[in-house]
């Protein structure tokens, strides 16, 4: 009887009888009488409860409560997941539950990890879990930043001019800095050296400068405080700028693309990793098992990145490129895409960073087929990015 409810959980589900039996014997089982609160919102308790029987409810900091009935389906979590806790949770009839120390649910749920392979990760609690508060708004999204809201702003204002944009990047010298070295940079440069923001702007156009501060402004979003997730971010970070100067130099070979657009892209691509990063902080048992880490921003990181982008109201192109960045044998159409780029420019990231093992050849994905007007094979490609070596390290560069 103890092995069949504790198999109910989703943190132990995956668990060998064995393995059931050893989490028996650490176990407390509790009645709770009605109308008792048992956990107290912004609790930093190391126990966690888990439903056998009967109702609860379940409130947030914004006051909305919800109740919560043994044997359905957010009864199979624990209670209140997170320490400190986000919830307070109080009986509403005579309850049952099982208490369980944090120490022994991460120890445990690590052991149900372990058996799992990538065909198997849609079957894991964590990855169930991650899906249902994005679909439910739980899972903390990252906001475009202000300064790229701002900007967007003055690009779609019939009033707004250069003077104005250049107003709102001053506000931001890094930010500054970059516009000025970008329009003095290969990419751009003219005779006439640029040497303050209103200039650059006139020299860039208002356009290519917004998609340019949006690109540059995006960096802030890769962080975190814990070490381990900083470094991981620090590594997200890298391929998505590497992949961007890729995708802009082959944007510029193939006609009816543009190359910021394609630059801002290639940084987006793999931005819904960040918002899973995140949410490990406040699950360690994911950040305690690599495999598990890695397997579930994989999985996920496609859906969550559309997900931002069009919270963000950006172009139905961009989110697909979110989206469908790594469907490599995707072809929808003969007409090329920017995620056909991406697609492009991620194979030649992939083989720098010695990582394509698991991947497709450069001339196995038919994306290379639509490039440069059908003529891309991959040693066109791999020319062009060797002349273009330069342009790549000044573009990776300046979104240092």
């Amino acid at each position: 009887m103890v092995l069949r409810f504790l198999k109910y959980f989703l943190p132990f589900q995956h668990l060998n009888d064995q393995q059931l039996i050893e989490l028996a014997n650490l176990i407390q089982i509790k009645e709770i009488p009605a109308n008792e609160t048992f956990i107290q919102l912004h609790s930093d308790s190391p126990e966690q409860y888990f439903l056998i029987n009967g109702i609860v409810e379940v409130g947030d900091k914004t006051c909305t409560q919800w109740h919560v009935h043994s044997h359905s389906e957010n009864s199979r979590n624990p209670l209140s997941r997170h320490r400190p806790s986000h919830y307070s949770v109080k009986s509403i009839t005579d309850i049952k539950v099982v208490i369980v120390d944090l120490e022994t649910v991460l120890q445990f749920s690590n052991k149900s990890a372990q058996i799992d392979s990538s065909e198997q990760i849609r079957d894991h609690y964590i990855y169930k879990q991650l899906l249902e508060d994005l679909r439910n708004n739980q899972l903390q999204l990252p906001s475009i930043p202000d300064i790229a809201v701002k900007i967007l702003h003055s690009l779609n204002d019939e009033k707004s001019n250069l003077t104005h944009m250049a107003r709102i990047i001053s506000s931001d010298p890094a930010i500054t800095t970059k516009i000025i070295k970008t329009a003095n940079s290969p990419m751009y440069r003219s005779v006439k050296k640029i040497d303050n923001c209103k200039m650059a702007v006139s020299r860039l156009g208002t356009k290519i400068t917004s998609q340019l501060v949006t690109s540059f402004s995006i960096k802030e979003l890769f962080t975190s405080k814990n070490k381990l997730l900083k470094k991981r971010m620090v590594t997200l970070w890298e391929h998505s700028r590497k992949v961007a100067a890729i995708s802009y130099n082959l944007a510029k070979i193939t006609p009816g693309f543009c190359p910021e657009e394609a630059l801002l892209a290639g940084l987006l691509h793999d931005i819904g990793a960040i918002p899973i990063i995140v949410y490990a902080d406040n699950h360690p048992q994911i950040i305690d098992n690599e495999a598990l880490f890695l397997t579930l921003i994989e999985e996920c990181k496609a859906e969550v990145g559309a997900a931002i982008l069009s919270n963000w109201k950006f172009s139905e192109e961009l989110v697909t490129t979110a989206r469908e960045a790594e469907n490599w044998l995707r072809q929808p159409g003969e007409k090329p895409e920017y995620c056909d780029i991406i697609i492009v420019a991620q194979l030649h990231a992939l083989q720098e960073e010695s990582a394509a093992g698991n991947h497709p050849g450069l001339d196995e994905v038919p994306a290379y087929t639509k490039l440069a007007l059908g003529q891309l094979t991959p040693e066109l490609s791999i020319s062009v990015l060797e002349q273009a070596e330069e342009q790549i390290k000044e573009t990776i560069k300046l979104l240092t």
